[in-house]
């Protein structure tokens, strides 16, 4: 596999180091790097947390890749980061050869009413007995009631050990993640439409519509936009079975129409 560099970018209780066993299963000659998002990962804080959020974390992709790699690059984003990367390509379409985009979980592009109350009644199934667990039982217990929601339940506790730390070191983001961070920035459909690089929006088969719908939404959307799904799969993919998750990518890319550099 040959191309443009890798930038890929973690979801909720992930930062770098969650994206190791995949970038050890990529071929050997692929410049493949991982970044943590402000808020994210084990370092002290700047500030409180308040400016968490979409804006924030598109400023993160765009100063990493101005200062440690050769753009354009492919940005693998999953879950919460799709709308980051989505955002860059937006605003720095010199920074952005490609986007593959992991089940996003944010809306503001989907413009059929019907698929927009679905989303958000599923959504409001999936993020309310995270509230809840926050609310009564804190940060990790948020952190275990989110992988339950989106994957099945028990999934932290049954992590090997070194996995389970990186979730849980990422715990302490939940508060913002839930409501004490800003607002995400809405991209709307026209945004997508206006992108002129591939899109690759893969989801699993055995998602949930919190998750599908906004995958399949955004592949009809972009110009250049495919739909890839799993079978066999759901949303934690890239974290339950990292070796199939970088083969996946890698094919993706394999057969994507990337512009010549």
């Amino acid at each position: 596999m040959q191309g443009p560099p890798i930038l890929f970018v973690h979801g909720a209780l992930g930062d770098a180091r969650t994206w190791g066993p995949v970038l050890d299963a990529l071929p050997w000659n692929v410049d493949a790097r991982a970044i943590t998002l402000s808020f994210f990962g084990t370092a002290k804080w700047s500030g409180d947390g308040s400016d968490f959020g979409t804006e924030r974390h598109t400023q993160d992709l765009e100063q990493f890749i101005d200062a440690t790699m050769d753009a354009p690059v492919v940005v693998v984003a999953w879950s919460y980061s799709c709308h980051p990367a989505l955002l860059l390509a937006k605003r720095r379409p010199d920074l952005v050869a490609a986007l593959v985009l992991y089940e996003p979980a944010f809306a503001s592009f989907i413009e059929d009413e019907g698929l927009r109350a679905e989303f958000g009644a599923d959504a409001a199934a999936c993020f309310g007995p995270v509230g809840e667990a926050l609310a009564q039982g804190g940060e990790e217990a948020a952190a275990h009631a989110l992988f339950d929601q989106v994957g099945k339940r028990g999934f932290i506790a049954n992590m090997a050990p070194e996995r389970r730390r990186i979730a849980l070191d990422n715990a302490r983001m939940m508060p913002l993640l839930m409501g004490k961070g800003a607002p995400p920035v809405k991209i709307s459909a026209d945004e997508v439409r206006a992108l002129d690089i591939p899109v690759i929006a893969a989801m699993g088969a055995e998602t949930r519509p919190a998750f599908a719908i906004p995958t399949r939404a955004l592949a009809g959307l972009a110009p250049r936009g495919r739909l890839e799904v799993v079978e066999g799969a759901g949303h934690l993919l890239p974290e339950s079975d990292p070796a199939r998750f970088a083969g996946l990518v890698s094919d993706w890319l394999a057969h994507a129409e990337l512009d010549a550099q």
